[in-house]
């Protein structure tokens, strides 16, 4: 299509004509393309700031979550502290051990936990996976990728710290040694772990938390959910030759644990009648 005559204009004129008005087009593209990622890069930063805008942003949040558990923190717990941070409502179904030995060939990988989405019949296992899935429906997995990473990062530390003590706990439920011998092992190794390997991360955590209020920041997120999770096992009592006052040589995990636990959610949660 031509924008001008060539009764009363040049070739050359008419050329330019054109050619500036194909470039006004092509700029009005760009600056619609820069705004579309400057109200993208926006959303991202409000979501992350303001985790209860989520909603009304455009994520999907289900209607229905039931989380399916025994009744023990364990590996579900991380889950219901992020998502009773969050505001989510949900099931908190708690599985009897008497009734696990019956269920357990029906569930998905044959073990818990499990989340059930909207009543579906099917449902989704692996606590890590249900974390991140809470966090992203909650706003406390950031979305910027640096910031998930430091996220992350957190909770990779907290899952070796994890893994250093599972040798102990297997050996626990060993019903193959005898129980005396077993006793032996196992206060050895606990003896072990207490002067050497959780002293060495609650160091790393201690750091962390030495100019910040939460692990990644000044704001809690899933990463704070599973550490809290660590403390309140590590400084329980309950597993043997650990003390139960190992945590309170780190004054600002003391600092940490006290500040998530005083959250109203979480308080209630915790101090509702067993």
């Amino acid at each position: 299509r031509r924008f001008c005559r060539p009764s009363r204009t040049s070739p050359a004129q008419c050329v330019s004509a054109e050619l500036a008005i194909s470039i006004e087009h092509s700029m009005s593209a760009v600056n619609f393309a820069l705004g579309a990622l400057a109200g993208a890069a926006a959303t991202a930063v409000a979501a992350d700031a303001y985790p209860s805008m989520m909603p009304s942003l455009g994520f999907s949040r289900p209607k229905d979550i039931e989380l399916q558990y025994f009744d023990i923190a364990g590996a579900a717990e991380k889950v219901r502290f992020t998502l009773l941070m969050g505001g989510v409502p949900f099931k908190d179904t708690r599985v009897s051990f008497a009734d696990w030995g019956k269920m357990k060939e029906t569930t998905k990988f044959g073990q818990l936990p499990l989340m059930y989405l909207n009543g579906e019949e099917k449902p989704y296992a692996q606590s890590g996976a249900m974390l991140r899935f809470a966090g992203a429906i909650t706003g406390l997995m950031p979305k910027d990728p640096v910031q998930a990473f430091k996220v992350d990062e957190a909770i990779g530390l907290d899952e070796d710290l994890r893994r250093e003590m599972r040798p102990s706990i297997m050996l626990s439920y060993d019903q193959t040694i005898k129980p005396k011998e077993k006793a032996r092992k196992v206060k050895e190794m606990r003896e072990k772990l207490a002067a050497n390997e959780i002293p060495r991360f609650l160091s790393h955590f201690e750091k962390m938390l030495e100019n910040s209020e939460y692990l990644c920041g000044s704001s809690a997120t899933i990463a704070d959910a599973q550490f809290l999770t660590t403390c309140r096992w590590l400084g329980s009592g309950i597993i043997d030759h650990i003390p139960a006052d190992i945590m309170t040589k780190y004054p600002n995990i003391t600092a940490f644990r006290a500040r998530m636990e005083a959250k109203p959610e979480i308080a209630a949660y915790l101090n509702k009648p067993k």
